[in-house]
Formats: structure tokens, sequence, C-alpha cells
């Protein structure tokens, strides 16, 4: 429950600051709109009997004021996505990435410069800039809207995924029963002795469909009450980012309700017939239905063009909201024709028409391998959703990490550059602050290691993390002791660098699936083969930074042996038990990579 209020609520705000930007957007052209002529003004006024209401443009002032409180909103809006990533990096470390990358996406696309420099524009009067760079912002506050809408997402594709996977082994255990009915058909004495084989076929099928269509309806369900409670929480959110901003209300709300009021009494009056002329119930029955009419054949339209829409959200993977439709099972519609084959070649069978029967089931054949074919495609396009996902997760947990990490090397520096001679209870303090931090950001590391090793597919980026978190473990241990010595140094830039690394390695794989999203991996005939999370290449990469690293400090090592002394010796030769371990790791990565690129051949 309080993850779905954290996540309403996130969401709610970036909705709150959409329509403040948009109501701004939508002010501003009043101000330089272009003139309007006697007899435009005078046409709608004739057309329909009434003087158009029209609200008086706001001041370049006004604007700016508006804009301005937007702006102080924006900056509390992210100090409360901080506090609540921080909340939640224990409890809920996925949902925590999620909304680091809102953050720095939002970092990325310059959202805060951008909503200062509207109010720097709206103040030297240039709204045509302004508005531009609105629209902007409002582009980019959308996008962090689908975000922080997406952190369910993972969970979602993983259950789907493991359901379509339960159904391709049912479709193909149907397809061969269906080919065994095929070919009792053709080799009965009599076709229907052929008829039990094909009855058996018919009932799986039909068992099937049920599962799929009960599927079908409770997603349909669901959906419907995620998105009322969606809605409900983005309402509240505005409520709340009003609330808080403590702005007086400029009645508008109030007009609105007085509005409705009239309204309300004006459409009892006409009821009651006060005010009603003869021949309007007549002409209003008329449009009520038209309009009736006009709505069905929407509602119509819209759920035969759902499927369509579907398929082009699969494609985009991540982008795609959560509210919107889901569409029906792939390969349900081949299923629902491959069973009416199924029906029309038991009645043929039962008839002793064979010829017809066999065509009827080759028909049923061909509809089933296509089912199969449907579901084999989604499952391709769900596993490249969820690699985009893990490759996102992991690339903030690495962004993370390394600006923790780079904090504690440059303070460990600045404690280095004092003799230890000259170190006053501060410094040991500090020293020991430093210790805690190193372990908390290695257990930090610790999860994303778990991750990967769910994940199960990228055995380089794997042995890297935990050689990170062994490193940072080490070094935690001798801060500890106050030790910030020249091995302490290198260990904390050895891990700097691995991290840069891994950085680099997920943004290139991002950056390859965005630039060539319809390249997939060849699949093995059961459709079951995982899809690598980095390229072969990345991971070799990976692998020969790591032996570097390795021999690096295998060399630093044995310098430093011969002048060791006995409180430093302990940790030297820990460490060269720990580099041989590292080797040996190294050797057996290298083998089911190299085993790995001979599967793929050429």
């Amino acid at each position: 429950m309080n993850r779905q209020i954290a996540r309403h609520w996130a969401a709610g705000l970036v909705g709150a600051f959409l329509w403040a930007t948009q109501l701004s957007l939508l002010a501003a052209p009043g101000l330089f709109s272009s003139p309007t002529s006697v007899d435009e003004k005078a046409a709608p006024e004739k057309a329909s009997g009434q003087a158009p209401e029209k609200a008086p443009p706001k001041s370049a002032k006004e604007l700016r004021d508006e804009q301005l409180s937007i702006s102080g909103r924006y900056a509390r809006f992210e100090r409360m996505l901080t506090q609540m990533a921080d909340i939640l990096a224990k409890q809920d470390p996925e949902r925590a990435d999620v909304i680091r990358r809102a953050l720095g996406k939002g970092r990325e696309d310059l959202l805060k410069d951008d909503i200062e420099a509207i109010v720097q524009l709206l103040e030297q009067g240039q709204l045509g800039d302004a508005a531009k760079k609105q629209n902007e912002v409002v582009d980019s506050l959308q996008a962090l809207l689908v975000l922080l809408q997406s952190e369910d997402r993972r969970s979602s594709v993983e259950r789907e995924r493991e359901r379509l996977n339960g159904l391709l082994k049912n479709v193909r255990n149907l397809l061969n029963e269906q080919r065994s009915a095929r070919a009792a058909t053709q080799n009965s004495k009599a076709p229907s002795e052929a008829a039990p084989g094909q009855q058996r076929a018919l009932d799986g099928t039909e068992e099937l469909l049920e599962q799929i269509q009960q599927h079908d309806r409770q997603g349909d369900n669901s959906e419907k009450a995620e998105n009322s409670d969606g809605k409900d929480a983005g309402e509240q959110g505005e409520k709340g980012e009003q609330g808080k901003s403590g702005e007086p209300s400029d009645g508008k709300g109030d007009d609105k309700k007085k509005g409705a009021g009239e309204q309300g009494k004006a459409g009892e009056k006409s009821e009651s017939g006060g005010d009603r002329k003869p021949g309007d119930s007549e002409q209003q029955d008329a449009e009520g239905s038209q309009k009736s009419e006009g709505s069905e054949q929407s509602g119509k339209s819209s759920k035969a063009g759902k499927s369509g829409k579907s398929s082009q959200a699969g494609q985009k993977g991540s982008q795609s909201q959560q509210s919107q439709s889901s569409p029906a099972t792939p390969g349900r519609e081949q299923l629902e024709r491959a069973k009416e084959q199924m029906q029309e070649a038991l009645e043929a069978l039962r008839q002793q028409q064979r010829e017809e029967a066999l065509k009827n089931e080759d028909e049923a054949v061909e509809e089933l391998q296509e089912a199969a074919e449907k579901l084999e495609e989604e499952l391709r396009q769900l596993r490249e959703e969820e690699k985009e996902m893990v490759l996102a997760s992991l690339e903030a947990r690495f962004q993370r990490m390394l600006l923790l990490q780079t904090e504690i090397h440059d303070s460990t520096k600045v404690l280095a550059a004092t003799p230890k001679a000259d170190w006053l209870d501060l410094n040991y303090s500090r020293c020991r602050e430093l210790a805690q931090q190193q372990l908390e950001l290695s257990r930090e590391c610790s999860r994303t290691v778990v991750l990967l090793r769910e994940d199960g597919s990228a055995a380089a980026i794997l042995l890297a993390v935990e050689d990170i978190e062994t490193d940072m473990q080490s070094v935690s241990g001798w801060l500890q002791n106050s030790d910030v010595s020249e091995l302490t140094l290198s260990v904390q830039q050895d891990i700097i660098e691995s991290l840069r690394q891994l950085i680099e390695t997920t943004q290139k794989e991002l950056q390859n699936m965005q630039n060539s999203p319809q390249q997939s991996q060849p699949s093995q005939p059961g459709g079951q083969q995982q899809q690598r999370l980095v390229e072969l290449m990345a991971e070799i990469r990976v692998l020969r930074n790591l032996q570097l690293q390795v021999n690096r400090r295998t060399k630093q090592v044995d310098e430093l042996l011969p002048a060791a002394d006995a409180s430093a010796l302990p940790r030297l030769e820990s460490q060269i038990r720990e580099l041989a371990e590292r080797q040996q790791r190294l050797l057996e990565a290298a083998k089911d990579l190299a085993k790995q690129a001979k599967q793929d051949g050429p």
C-alpha cells in the first residue's frame, strides 16, 4: 500500500506541474496574438446569438509570477524525490532506482534551468521565446511522468513473460496433438475412427482459449481500477501542491462552481417549461439521439483499433505507460480460428468425409503454428523491454555508487595529506565515518550483485561488480583501522575506474538498443534462450580491464612487500590471496565467454 501511495504521489506531483505549466502556456499567447477584426468578432455573436465570454489576457508580470511559483515548486519536487529515493533505498532499491533515474533525467534535460530561464524571458517581455521554452518544459515533464509511472513495469513484464512461456508450451503441445490427429485421419480405415483424437485436440484448444479470455477480461478490469486510482492520486497531488505553495486563490474555482450552478438552474428552468420554445423538445431529442449514436460508434471504433495500437506500444517497451489499454493475448485470434477448423474437421470425420477433414486439419495446424509465432514475437519484445529496464537500473546504481565513491576517495586523500603523526581526534573520527560510508556503499553494491545473479546473462559484468564489492569491504576495514596508505588510495581509484567502465558499457548497450530496436539475437527452436544483458564483445572488454587491474595491483603489492612492516604485512598477504582468487575467476569467465563465442559462430 505504501509503495502505491509513493508511486501515485510522485506521479501526481508531476501531473500538477504539467497542469500549472500548461496553464501559463495557454495564458501567454493572449499577450501577443494577432488583432482580431470587427467582422471576426461579430461572426460568433451572430451565430450563437450571445456575446462570447473571453478571459482578459494576463500581463507579463502575472505570467512571470506564475512561472516563478512553478520554479519554486519544481525545486521542492526535486527535494521530495531525493528524500523518497533515500528512504526507499534499503527497503525497495528498484523503486529508488526509478526515482533516481527520474531525477537524473530532469537534470539531463536541464529542466530546472529551463524553468528559471522562462522567468527571465517573461521579465524581459520575450513572450514568444518564453512560450517556446514552456513547450519544451511540458514535453520534459511528460517524459518524467511516464518514467515515474513505469515503476511496476518490470515486475509486470516478468509475470507476463512467465504466462506467455506457459501458453507457448501449451500451444506447441496442441500443435503436436493436432498433427497426430491429422495423421490418424490420413491412415485410419474409417474417418470416424480418428474423431476421438481430433476431439482431444479441440478440447485442449477450448480450454486454453477459456484461460486466455478470462485473463484478458481480468486485465481490462484491473487497468480500469488502476487508471481511476492514478487519476485520484494525481488530483490529490495537484491539490496538495497548490495548498503547500501558500498562493492565494484567484477565485477561478469559485467562478466555475458559480457558473455550473447557474447552468444547473437554467437547465431546471427549461425542464419546467418556463422559457422553453415550441419545437425545442423534438430538436433536442434528435440531437441527443445523434450524440448517443456517435458515442456508440466511437466506442466501437476504439475497440476495433485497440489491438493495432497495442502492438505499437509493445515495440516502444518501457516508454509505454501503465495506463494504456492492455492488448489481447497474442495468438488468441489464431487459436479461435484453429478451433473453428477443428470443429469443422470433427464434423467432417463424423460424416466420413476424409478429404474435407484433412483440409480443415491442415488449416488448424497452420493457425496453431501462427499462434506460436505470435507468442514468440511477443516474448522477444518483452525480453528486449526487460533488458532495457535492467540496463537502466544498473546505470542508475553505478552512477550513484560512482558519485559516493568519488566523495569518499577525495575525503581519504585529504586525510592522507596530513602526516599520521599530526592526526587529531577529529582526523580519526573522520576516518571512521569514511569507513562506515564505504561499508554502506559495499552493501548497496551487494544488492546490485543479487540483481545481476538473478539475470544470469552477464558473467563478466557480475564478476566486475563482485570485485568492486570485495574492494569496498577491504577499504572499509582499512579505514576503520585508520589506514590511508598508498594501497588504500589505489584500491579506491580502481573502484572508481571500474564503475566508470561499467557505466560506459551500460550506456553504450542502451544506445545500441535505441539505434537498432528491431534487431534481435537468434533464438533456439524452443524459444527459451535467454537474451544477453550486454553483447559478447562488451563482456570481453570488461574482462580485459579486470585482467589489467589484477596485473597493476599485483605489481603494486610486489613493490610494497620489501618495505612492509609487521602491521602492513598481513594486509599485503591478504591481497595476494585475493588476487589469486580473482585470477582463477577470470580464467573461468574467459573459458565461458570463449564457449559462448564458439556457439554463436563467426
